[in-house]
């Protein structure tokens, strides 16, 4: 059987393959060897998950949690998916926000001989930073692929420095996410972990990051090279077939496969959990614990019918359908929404695994399966209806969190005073933003009973998805001594919250008398 070769802006076909081979500007993978077989169209799904939701019930608000990628085509109706934010692996001067949805700016990379380059130009930056302050960049796409942006991870050390750095200076509100992975597996992470010590070995310092990102799709890591790969369209394994993520820039050297997983593996959820749950475990042992986690990609990848002209098998005879997908999709959400870990989660999210979440695609039904919405019709596919009743069923919610409140170490000569400055980092938990007027008091004491030393104004709007911000306030004419205090975050005007019980955190200020100089240490992350 001959390859087809199946890409975004050419979408051949044949009805009939057993070798499929895919390459899209989102999704930086290769998907070969699909058992084929010419049958009926399947059954439409039955019972009301498939059935449209009825509009006039709808609850519309742009949930921060929820993100689709792709190009938004003007006739979907896209305020039924109540998205919180979208992208389209590329950068907008002034991107649309249907329903209020964020928009994500992603630089493209390019390797160069001995370097880089990037898309768009420096200048082009400039003026969409200028025109979208406090904006969300992605610094690549995929850059551990080698159909993506494909570089080396020293490369991308640098990259990542001079375009974090250029964009800062023009708008230090501006949120820089790195990483980008096609999926957080240990040779990914092995990718990442070049990156981070080129960058330290470069720099001197660990790689500042506003937010990591992820795909998170299930694919089988392996390279033509490896000894026992298989490229026949009939082989067994093992030798093992090549297809999905390949083996990242520069690691080739080290490792010829990763994980070797099956078709079936893309619909495995508790795989799905385990694996956020070990991406999180890096970043808390590589200092990024603090640091909010974005899935920028995921889905299910295979297409179905009624797109396809013959259905699709897994390796265990299982058909690739649309039910399949929407059953996928549904039970992440529930994962998404709920998943915690108190040893590894983002404490201001209230320890939940990930922030937010981006499914793959609008409409992408030419090449691969989740499509939300068929091209032809601009109508929404049965996963899209899925996905409205799914979304729909969600109220907006504003939960302030107060997470953390820590001082400035002082010290103090004999009976002299000092002065210090208290930190109160609060959070909102909820999908929509928390409107003002807000607020935090500091009060000396133990709770309820203690004294108010200052109330800081929240003066911008706390955005929702664990988005955090830290108040300040100073307190003076303190002799040493170990003082209690504590911090309430309040809600003013009409709005509630849905749990005002984890307004309130605890600490203590030490004003010391003695101080010891220490020498310094510094341990180099792996």
């Amino acid at each position: 059987m001959n390859d087809i070769h199946l890409k975004r802006l050419l979408p051949t076909r044949s009805i009939r393959l057993s070798l499929l081979v895919s390459v899209v500007a989102g999704c930086g993978l290769i998907i070969s060897s699909f058992i084929q077989a010419a049958v009926n169209r399947p059954d439409q799904l039955p019972g009301a998950i498939g059935q449209p939701l009825a509009e006039a019930a709808a609850v519309s608000f742009p949930n921060c949690r929820f993100g689709a990628g792709g190009a938004i085509s003007p006739t979907y109706a896209v305020s039924s998916l109540n998205l919180g934010w979208y992208m389209d692996w590329g950068t907008q001067l002034a991107p649309a926000h249907p329903n209020g949805a964020e928009y994500v700016q992603v630089v493209r990379l390019k390797p160069t001989e001995g370097g880089y380059t990037f898309t768009p130009a420096l200048s082009v930056l400039y003026q969409i930073a200028d025109q979208n302050p406090g904006a969300v960049w992605l610094i690549g796409n995929e850059p551990d692929s080698p159909f993506q942006d494909q570089l080396l991870p020293e490369t991308y050390a640098q990259a990542y420095h001079d375009l974090y750095h250029w964009l800062k200076q023009r708008d230090p509100s501006a949120r820089i996410g790195a990483g980008s992975i096609v999926q957080p597996t240990p040779l990914r992470m092995q990718y990442l972990d070049r990156s981070l010590n080129t960058y330290r070995q470069l720099y001197g310092q660990s790689m500042p990051v506003d937010v990591w990102s992820i795909h998170s799709y299930i694919l089988r890591e392996i390279d033509s090279s490896d000894p026992e790969a298989c490229t026949a369209g009939n082989c067994i394994e093992p030798p093992y077939e090549i297809w999905g993520a390949f083996i990242p820039p520069g690691l080739l050297g080290t490792a010829t496969r990763g994980i070797l997983y099956t078709y079936s593996n893309m619909f495995d959820v508790s795989l799905f959990r385990q694996r956020l749950i070990d991406f999180r475990t890096w970043l808390r042992d590589r200092g990024y614990r603090d640091v909010p986690l974005y899935i920028t990609e995921y889905g299910t990848l295979f297409p179905y019918q009624p797109f396809t002209g013959d259905p699709y098998y897994d390796e265990l005879g299982d058909e690739i359908t649309e039910a399949r997908s929407i059953t996928f999709m549904t039970q992440t959400f529930n994962l998404l929404r709920t998943a915690t870990d108190a040893a590894v989660g983002y404490p201001a999210d209230d320890n939940r695994l990930v922030q937010r979440w981006l499914w793959y695609s609008f409409d992408d039904v030419q090449t691969f399966g989740g499509a939300l919405f068929n091209p032809q019709t601009g109508q929404r596919t049965l996963l899209g209806n899925a996905w409205a009743n799914y979304v729909q069923a969600i109220t907006p919610t504003v939960d302030l969190l107060a997470v953390r409140l820590t001082s400035d170490p002082v010290w103090v000569d004999g009976a002299a005073t000092a002065t210090t400055t208290l930190y109160a980092t609060i959070s909102n938990l909820g999908n929509v933003s928390a409107a003002l007027p807000l607020s935090a008091s500091f009060y000396a004491g133990q709770p309820d009973s203690g004294t108010v030393i200052d109330t800081a104004l929240i003066t911008i709007p706390l955005a929702g998805c664990g988005a955090a911000r830290v108040v300040t306030a100073t307190w003076s004419s303190l002799p040493a001594g170990v003082y209690p205090i504590y911090a309430r975050v309040q809600v003013s005007g009409t709005m509630t919250e849905i749990e005002p019980g984890n307004n309130l955190m605890t600490g203590q200020v030490l004003i010391a008398s003695h101080r010891i100089f220490l020498p310094l240490v510094r341990r180099t992350l792996p």
